[in-house]
């Protein structure tokens, strides 16, 4: 039974993966929805949807550009879901271990590249000559390869690393978990902060504030304050439009 829970969950890092190869960008591989993925098939899915939630604030403001290579923010979401729920490891610490298991899992995402180079001139090939077929069956391939370097790593630390990771909590000092719990409470503003970095501009940041406000004086929580920012985004964009059209 636990084998075929490994299994299932070593597939949402696939599935995560190959969404934006087969089926377009349906945002499968965010760690909202693979948090909450990873929770049902482990039988807690409330833990899955909260440290979902919160790991989805930490990785958001992660941004790739040109061909540089970002950290596994889908294998750090699945494994630190994953031990939570299996290891009875405190959410917290869990959340704190994401960024060093999706650093440690980056490479995932640079062999199949390279491997896959293989296929780029005879793709070429294919396509002076025509053959659509050959093409198709490069392109599926290159899935393939994808998959498989996913999918096999995710399911040796699943089924293999649940017993040292007990083990190792059982030998860390609480200081040092106390110290993992509270760090963990930076990192969703350390996401906030990157994603700023991008978004921020003199027509944006009064709706930072505004968000601020409303949270720290008014106690709304986050579901309300996004309800709130979609109704204004949602009141701009009509007097956008109609403002066009005059």
């Amino acid at each position: 039974m636990f084998l075929v829970k490994c299994i299932l969950v070593s597939l949402v890092h696939v599935l995560g993966v190959i969404d934006g190869r087969i089926f377009g960008q349906n945002l499968l591989n965010t760690p909202i929805v693979e948090g909450a993925l990873v929770g049902l098939i482990m039988g807690d899915m409330k833990t899955g949807i909260i440290m979902g939630a919160t790991l989805q604030l930490i990785f958001m403001g992660f941004v790739g550009i040109g061909v540089t290579s970002l950290p596994n923010s889908s294998a750090g979401t699945i494994l630190a879901v994953f031990f939570a729920i299996s290891s009875g490891l405190d959410a917290d610490s869990a959340i704190a271990l994401s960024m060093p298991i999706a650093l440690l899992f980056q490479p995932t995402g640079i062999i199949p590249r390279i491997i896959n180079n293989i296929f780029n001139p005879r793709c070429d090939r294919a396509a002076d000559r025509g053959d659509y077929k050959a093409i198709e069956k490069y392109f599926w391939l290159g899935v393939l390869v994808f998959a498989i370097v996913f999918f096999v790593p995710m399911l040796l630390a699943t089924y293999f690393g649940q017993g040292p990771v007990e083990a190792l909590i059982r030998i860390i000092p609480d200081v040092i978990l106390d110290g993992l719990n509270k760090a963990s409470t930076l990192l969703p503003a350390l996401g906030i902060a990157l994603l700023m970095n991008y978004i921020m501009d003199k027509e944006s940041t009064p709706f930072l504030f505004l968000g601020f406000l409303l949270s720290a004086y008014l106690k709304m929580d986050s579901l309300g304050i996004a309800a709130m920012g979609l109704i204004i985004a949602s009141v701009y964009y009509f007097f956008s439009q109609k403002r066009t059209l005059d």
